[in-house]
């Protein structure tokens, strides 16, 4: 077996975990595992310890399952309500007749240098594009004539707590982390192909603990966004608009949910479902009104030929496209990841940021892959052979 991933999906009721392998040219599933956890609340580790358990049982369960294999990577899909993109842009002056690696290597070291916010800290800076003398747009330069490069690039942040707490977390199991993959990103690489990244589209992927978006326009991210907004807070909605028990909201929630409905309750109903409609949806277009007024900043409200695409198990609420059609006056579908076919999971909900988050791995590796193989590939055997004389006795 060659290029053994582990990808983990870090959520707060449980935490999913896929190891993958490329077998023969031909991507596999060696191993997979949901691991109930509730050790996680809004994104904040609220107890160390058992969050480290959790992250130990996965491993102890991969370990039965790979024998003598060993994990040469791991990488971590993380969502956080409290994430920031922030948007830099700096330029050099080119001394040589063309723009070479190293002015290239120079502007991203400078990026990286200034991508800093209090107690957050930066798990991803992509390149938007490079600006050749202001004017032309060029996702690689190399090699071409200019005097001057300006480098736009998408700093993503979370908050240290969570960085640190999940880093830490796997130090522990002797596992290092090769790479951490922001929602919004993973996201955007298996649902969006080249025409809706060229045709303007909003991409809102919307979650638990937050909502995240991404605007597209010439094949390129105009910008992405994350409004803190919680699926539990319209649990909260329901049980106060209708005066019943927080648990009763959950289950009517899930039972009876919709944006939009046209039936007329019955006399008999015991259920308002009109009035629940209403409760529901004044929260979803809430949400779409704060990115309908971004889009409206960037001046690109009703201007977005590639329409709304909604993904994520939140969004398949019935009727939440005709909703969000409504709001951004815009066409509107459900997002399809229709790239990967890996046995049973590639229809499974619960293991779509995993899949998302594989894809990506795929896709973006570099140099920094192997230095992390080396440093964790010595650490993982001293582990299995713990693990081993441990289940000896």
């Amino acid at each position: 077996m060659q290029d053994i991933k582990a990808i983990f999906d870090i959520g707060n009721d449980s935490i999913k975990a896929v190891v993958f392998a490329n077998d023969e040219w031909k991507n596999t599933i060696l191993a997979k595992h949901i691991e109930p956890t509730r050790w996680m609340r809004k994104g904040k580790i609220l107890d160390t310890e058992a969050f480290t358990k959790s992250i130990n049982n996965i491993i102890e369960n991969f370990v039965k399952k790979l024998w003598w294999d060993f994990i040469d990577e791991v990488f971590v899909w993380i969502s956080h309500p409290d994430a920031v993109v922030k948007r830099i842009a700096e330029q050099k002056r080119i001394m040589d007749p063309e723009i070479t690696e190293n002015d290239v290597e120079h502007l991203s070291k400078v990026v990286a240098d200034i991508a800093i916010e209090n107690n957050m800290e930066t798990i991803k800076i992509v390149p938007v594009h490079r600006i050749i003398d202001d004017t032309k747009k060029e996702k690689d330069p190399i090699w071409l004539k200019g005097k001057r490069l300006e480098l736009v690039a998408d700093a993503f942040m979370v908050p240290k707590s969570i960085y640190n707490g999940v880093l830490e977390a796997f130090d522990n199991v002797w596992l290092s982390i090769s790479d951490i993959i922001p929602n919004i990103l993973s996201a955007s690489e298996l649902i969006l192909d080249y025409d809706h990244k060229d045709l303007w589209t909003v991409l809102i992927d919307i979650w638990k603990n937050q909502t995240s978006y991404a605007i597209f326009e010439d094949g390129y991210a105009l910008w992405y966004w994350t409004i803190p907004a919680w699926w539990e807070d319209v649990t909260k909605d329901i049980s106060i608009g209708m005066q019943i028990d927080i648990k009763d909201a959950e289950e009517i929630k899930k039972t009876h949910w919709t944006a939009i409905s046209n039936r007329k309750p019955a006399d008999n109903d015991q259920l308002d479902t009109l009035f629940l409609t209403e409760i529901i949806s004044s929260r979803y277009e809430e949400i779409f009104e704060k990115i309908n007024k971004h889009l409206k900043a960037l001046d690109r409200d009703w201007r977005l030929p590639g329409g709304v695409i909604l993904i994520w198990w939140w969004a398949k609420m019935p009727n939440l496209d005709l909703l969000a059609k409504d709001v951004f006056k815009l066409a509107t579908f459900y997002g399809k990841d229709t790239q990967l076919n890996l046995w049973d999971i590639s229809n499974n909900i619960q293991f779509t940021n995993v899949l998302w988050t594989f894809v990506w791995s795929e896709k973006y590796q570099d140099w920094r892959k192997w230095w992390a193989w080396f440093g964790k590939g010595i650490k993982q055997i001293w582990w299995k052979i713990w693990d081993f004389f441990k289940n000896l006795f």
